[in-house]
């Protein structure tokens, strides 16, 4: 590896050197302004107060990026990836990521559905109809204007075609009415539009996400499609998540999901959710417990405890590097530790999946912005 004569040099012996992790959600630092309902042109950045933003919270806990989201139910906005350097010039990594859709009951999420992608038809039809009139003004104006001409005229006007269409004579360019913004990105899922964003289903309980398919399905334009497969599942130490656990692994799904252990109802048997669906199959990016610095903290120490049970060390590492950096779009730019992508790094003072395991340098864009020894 050739470096230049003047690069800085970092002592780091017997430590650990891996990519920076990614956050795949988190709400911590935002104010807290709620937005319920369908709100999908809301933008989290208009909840981030920069002075006030405790980013050394999250560089303490290793995490060089994260997906902010605002909070609420229904679709309360949509998700913006941030650099969690402290002074940036360059905040925003990317403007949008997922539209996160949250579910509390199975009312609110079958009328948040209807709603939401009711209201996007409409705008639709509003363009279609309004495309309709244009159309059949034009074509009556054409017919009135052949007319009034007669025969005569139109061929003195064919001729003057010939050398030169007059400005007047140009086709004029349909214009189309102006969509409600709060609901134009699930116009573009109905339309399947490449930039069109994944919806992200958070699941405050397992029978939810049965009632989430249902509810799509309800919606004529979805009902055919494949089911769509990006959930968050809260890190509940009781109740029967492993009861989906094949219906997310039949669909491949990715899941976002806090390390740690739970427990069959009614029962002392324990299950580590994120294993078994790491075995079956699904793609595993793990969240932190709590949304503040404590669960972020403690994501390293809970993943040591999911390899002890089975998950493997590569799928522990990839559910807060790789895969976060996929799901948000920037695989191509970190997650990993390879030639061409973007110097972010965390150095730990052992093996990170070591019990006790301490961050001791965040580093992005090859800038050490956390340094512990100046915590001490």
């Amino acid at each position: 590896l050739e470096y230049p004569a003047n690069a800085r040099i970092i002592e780091a012996k017997g430590q650990t050197l891996m990519a920076g992790m990614i956050l795949a959600r988190s709400s911590h630092g935002l104010s807290n302004l709620s937005r319920n309902g369908i709100h999908c042109d809301w933008s989290p950045m208009r909840q981030l107060n920069e002075l006030e933003m405790p980013w050394s919270e999250f560089l303490e806990a290793g995490f060089v990026a994260a997906s902010l989201v605002p909070s609420g139910s229904g679709f309360p906005g949509y998700a913006v990836v941030v650099n969690t350097a402290p002074e940036s010039a360059d905040r925003i990594l990317k403007e949008s990521a997922f539209l996160p859709l949250n579910g509390r009951t199975s009312s609110g999420l079958y009328a948040s559905i209807d709603k939401a992608f009711s209201s996007a038809r409409g705008e639709i039809e509003k363009v279609e109809k309004a495309r309709e009139k244009w159309d059949k003004e034009q074509e009556e104006a054409k017919k009135k204007a052949e007319e009034e001409s007669g025969k005569k005229d139109t061929e003195a006007a064919e001729e003057k075609k010939k050398g030169g269409e007059a400005e007047d004579d140009k086709p004029k360019e349909f214009t189309p009415p102006e969509m409600d913004p709060a609901v134009v990105e699930l116009v573009k899922i109905l339309q399947e539009e490449e930039d069109a964003l994944p919806i992200v289903f958070d699941a405050s309980t397992p029978g939810l996400i049965l009632h989430f398919d249902a509810a799509m399905a309800r919606v004529k334009e979805l009902k055919d499609r494949d089911p769509m497969g990006i959930f968050i599942l809260p890190g509940s130490r009781n109740g029967a998540f492993h009861q989906v656990i094949e219906l997310l692994a039949e669909r491949k799904a990715t899941v976002l999901i806090p390390p740690g252990l739970s427990a069959f109802p009614d029962t002392y048997t324990r299950i580590s959710i994120p294993v078994a669906l790491s075995r079956a199959g699904c793609t595993l990016v793990t969240i932190p417990r709590t949304d503040n610095p404590e669960g972020m903290r403690n994501i390293p120490g809970m993943l040591a405890e999911l390899v002890r049970y089975g998950l493997t060390r590569e799928a522990a590492i990839a559910s807060v590097t790789a895969e976060p950096a996929r799901l948000l779009g920037l695989g191509d730019r970190m997650g990993t530790v390879e030639a061409g992508k973007e110097p972010h790094f965390v150095l730990f003072d052992a093996d990170p999946l070591e019990p006790g395991a301490k961050v001791m340098k965040t580093i992005i864009a090859g800038e050490v912005v956390w340094d512990r020894e100046d915590h001490r």
